[in-house]
């Protein structure tokens, strides 16, 4: 039975391959509508996951990425690992289809660039599209803000036998707010004046308020430069280009905070809790059928001529789709002209994705 099952993914897959690039055009002029076109194919659950038992020699397995910190003489604590996509061949349907996908938005001058990362939670399998192409990451990098100020309070809730919430209800001055060059302007309305560090972290993650992430950072650039080191982010160089960050090394923090490998379970539950609230729902979210939960933060970024007239804008939305029982991490990096088609762009890849995982089966549990 398993020999036919095998065989029926393997003949889908080519068939996916050889009829996509005639069929889609004529029957999804949209790109919106790519995912609808693929869901009869997919809800059934007729792409069958099978594991890896044999990988080629070439191919190294894994490579452990621990924390490597002085202060500790006898544990080195694992932060994630990092493995070869070759090994993951159930998904290279997955990779054919967005592929695919990717060309005809570029064609369609939908976008310039679009980069595509996805992980199924569960058991570590990844592939990805141009994941490791460069991008400005912008706003995604609250998350780091957000995990310094969770580990600090942490840690000196423990030193002054106090609380977490203790900790993060401590006050900072928050001056007023301040849209400028905000493309998604934050709707959270905060009063200049005293606030608890736990609203700023909100107005920060939920409505991407960047005068709640100065301020934050004004008190803790260490913690954050701290987490930035520690989850082996890329450095960056002043080369004139603001473009560091790839989907791949992004997908980083939300890896360790769904395995709970540098905060404590609470936190990481809670930070990706925080993270399902964000109110930003073009992108992934726009992808998925309604009610799915959705843990994530969104990236824009706008790059500016010498006469301060726009020559690009980049959208970027990572995070995971919490689909039952078969939870996965899907980062998109966009650049393009119009901030539109890029949401369409990020929504169409979301939908695909979803359809897809849908279709293997759910992880075994340990």
């Amino acid at each position: 039975m398993k020999g036919n099952e095998h065989r029926y993914a393997l003949a889908l897959g080519l068939a996916l391959i050889v009829f996509a690039p005639i069929l889609i055009p004529l029957i999804v002029p949209d790109m919106n509508s790519a995912a609808s076109f693929l869901s009869p194919v997919f809800k059934q659950g007729s792409i069958t996951a099978t594991a890896t038992t044999q990988v080629a020699s070439s191919i190294p397995l894994s490579t452990e990425i621990r924390v490597n910190s002085s202060q500790f003489q006898f544990i080195n604590p694992l932060l994630f690992t990092e493995t070869d996509k070759r090994q993951y061949t159930e998904l290279n349907p997955l990779v054919n289809l967005v592929n695919y996908y990717i060309r005809t938005a570029v064609n369609n001058h939908n976008a310039d660039s679009i980069s595509v990362y996805v992980r199924n939670m569960d058991n570590g399998h990844w592939t990805g599209v141009n994941e490791d192409r460069q991008y400005e990451p912008s706003s995604m990098l609250k998350v780091a803000v957000l995990m310094a100020y969770l580990r600090s309070a942490s840690r000196q809730a423990i030193l002054t036998n106090t609380t977490v919430d203790d900790q993060l209800s401590k006050t900072l001055v928050y001056p007023g707010a301040d849209t400028t060059g905000q493309n998604y302007p934050p709707t959270d309305n905060i009063p200049s004046g005293p606030v608890p560090v736990s609203q700023l972290l909100s107005a920060m993650i939920t409505y991407s308020d960047n005068v709640a992430l100065d301020v934050l950072m004004s008190n803790k650039a260490a913690g954050f430069q701290r987490v930035y080191k520690d989850l082996r982010f890329p450095v960056t160089t002043d080369n004139g280009t603001s473009d560091f960050m790839t989907a791949r090394s992004y997908a980083v923090i939300f890896r360790t905070l769904y395995n709970s490998t540098y905060l404590p379970w609470e936190l990481s539950e809670r930070a990706l809790s925080l993270l399902a609230s964000t109110t930003f729902n073009n992108g992934l979210v726009a992808g998925v059928p309604a009610g799915t939960v959705v843990a994530h933060k969104f990236g824009e970024h706008t790059n500016l001529g010498p006469s301060g007239n726009p020559l690009w804008h980049e959208l970027h939305d990572c995070g995971i789709v919490y689909y039952p029982g078969k939870p996965y991490l899907l980062c998109v990096m966009t650049s393009g002209q119009d901030f539109s088609k890029l949401e369409s762009v990020i929504s169409g890849i979301s939908a695909l994705t979803y359809q897809f995982m849908g279709g293997l089966p759910a992880a075994s549990p340990n």
